[in-house]
C-alpha cells in the first residue's frame, strides 16, 4: 500500500473509530453524521468521501476487508469441497473482523435502516461467493447457489442464537456457534 492509500485508510479508520465511540456513548440513533465528522476532526464532505451513509460507518467493508475476502477465496484449494471452502471463508472473515463483529452485535436491531443495509451486504457477499463457486465448478451452478444459501442460513442462525444470549458477548461464543451451525448444516455427501 502506497503512502496515499495508507493515509486514506487511516482517515477511514479514524472516522469509523469516532463513530463507534459516539455510538457506544449515546446509541446509534442519538448520533448524527455531523457529530461523527466533528469528533473525527473532518468535514461532513470528507465523511461522505469515505462513507455514503451513517449505516456505512457500521457495516460497509473497508478496502482491507475486500482484500481479505479476495485472499481467503484465493487460498482455498481447488480440490477442497465447495462446502468446506465456503465455510473456511466465512469463518476466516469472522475471525479477521472479530472487533467489528462484537461492535456490530450491539448495534444491529437498533435501527431498521441499519438492519436493511446489513441484509444488502449479506446479499453482496452471497453474490461474490456464488460467482466464485460457479467459476470453481461451472458444471453445477445450482450446487453453487445452494451451497452459498445454506452456508449463509447457518451464519444467520448462529448470529440469531448469539444475539439471543445477552450475557455472552464474546466473539468466541459466536465463532463456536457459527462452527456448530456450519457443521450441522453441512449437506450430505459434501
Amino acid at each position: 500500500m502506497g503512502l496515499r492509500e495508507q493515509k486514506k485508510d487511516a482517515a477511514r479508520r479514524d472516522i469509523r473509530e469516532a463513530a463507534w465511540r459516539l455510538f457506544e456513548e449515546r446509541g446509534y440513533a442519538g448520533v448524527s453524521v455531523e457529530e461523527i465528522a466533528a469528533t473525527a476532526g473532518v468535514s461532513r464532505t470528507t465523511f461522505f468521501n469515505y462513507f455514503h451513509t451513517k449505516e456505512g460507518v457500521v457495516l460497509d467493508p473497508s478496502p482491507a476487508d475486500r482484500e481479505r475476502l479476495a485472499v481467503l477465496v484465493a487460498e482455498q484449494p481447488a480440490a477442497l469441497a465447495a462446502w468446506d471452502a465456503v465455510s473456511a471463508v466465512l469463518l476466516g472473515l469472522t475471525r479477521a473482523g472479530r472487533d467489528e463483529v462484537s461492535r456490530r452485535r450491539r448495534l444491529l436491531g437498533a435501527d431498521p435502516a441499519l438492519d436493511h443495509r446489513a441484509q444488502e451486504l449479506g446479499e453482496e457477499l452471497a453474490g461474490v461467493l456464488r460467482d466464485w463457486l460457479r467459476e470453481r465448478d461451472p458444471t453445477d451452478p445450482l450446487g453453487a447457489d445452494l451451497t452459498v444459501d445454506l452456508a449463509l442460513a447457518a451464519t444467520r442462525t448462529a448470529w440469531a442464537a448469539w444475539s439471543a444470549r445477552p450475557d455472552d458477548t464474546a466473539v468466541a461464543v459466536y465463532l463456536d456457534l457459527l462452527e456448530e451451525c456450519l457443521r450441522r448444516a453441512r449437506p450430505a455427501g459434501a
